[in-house]
């Protein structure tokens, strides 16, 4: 979990606190005790203790979940020779194309013409609509990062979870007024809790989370949240 407990060491108390938030962690915020909580997540009580594998384990799992296409991420490479990032970012690839097919047209159209317009990429949508798991190599850390705080922030409204940073509910206003209150119930109901087992959500939210982490500095040297801030739609719950 080395990698984990670096990102979060770098983190802020802040986004460890929502960290801790959004994978119900229930003895504080502390990288060490993060690191201890994800473990259980995956492992229950007893396997926790005996279990000390490492967060590119942790995530490959989750991919296998949600179910990557791991012929496309690895192309004519080995597991061994994917980056956690690489996989992280699959994650978040294939967690927003969910989100996609549970919008009607309409919905679907609004929200890819505002994450267009708030990505420094012009091509994002055609990604979108068109690309599978090599989405993700094809994409920015900023476009990475708008696709994941967008989709960590339509399951937290779904889920009732409230974060204090605005950037984290990073669903479009448009997004939010189309859904509706019953339209973030049947969200959650297509994207998360398709996956049968509570300890497998709260590990989605935590790769999301971290995913927005990794790509939160910029190559500009403006960091992702004041970036998305200036793109002006950030909704905030």
């Amino acid at each position: 979990m080395q990698d984990f407990y670096e990102i979060t060491s770098a983190a802020t108390e802040e986004q460890r606190q929502n960290l801790a938030e959004l994978t119900g962690s229930g003895f504080g915020s502390a990288p060490d005790t993060l690191c201890n909580h994800i473990r259980y997540l995956r492992f229950g009580s007893i396997g926790q203790i005996f279990c000390y594998t490492s967060w590119k384990q942790v995530v490959t799992d989750v991919a296998d979940q949600v179910a990557i296409s791991w012929s496309e991420v690895l192309g004519d490479r080995t597991w061994h020779d994917l980056s956690t990032q690489e996989i992280e970012d699959a994650v978040v690839v294939k967690q927003f194309q969910h989100l996609l097919e549970q919008l009607r047209p309409e919905q679907r159209q609004h929200l890819l013409m505002d994450l267009t317009r708030e990505s420094d990429d012009p091509h994002l949508e055609g990604f979108l609509l068109g690309g599978g798991a090599m989405l993700a190599a094809r994409m920015s850390g900023f476009g990475v990062y708008v696709l994941a705080s967008t989709v960590l922030g339509s399951l937290t409204g779904a889920l009732g979870i409230t974060l204090p940073f605005a950037v984290y509910m990073g669903v479009s206003q448009t997004l939010a007024l189309v859904l509706g209150p019953v339209g973030w119930a049947a969200l959650a109901g297509g994207v998360l809790f398709s996956l049968n087992q509570p300890n497998w959500n709260r590990l989605v939210l935590s790769v999301l989370h971290i995913a927005t982490l990794r790509h939160s500095a910029t190559p500009s040297g403006a960091t992702a949240e004041q970036q998305y801030s200036k793109a002006g739609s950030i909704a905030v719950g």
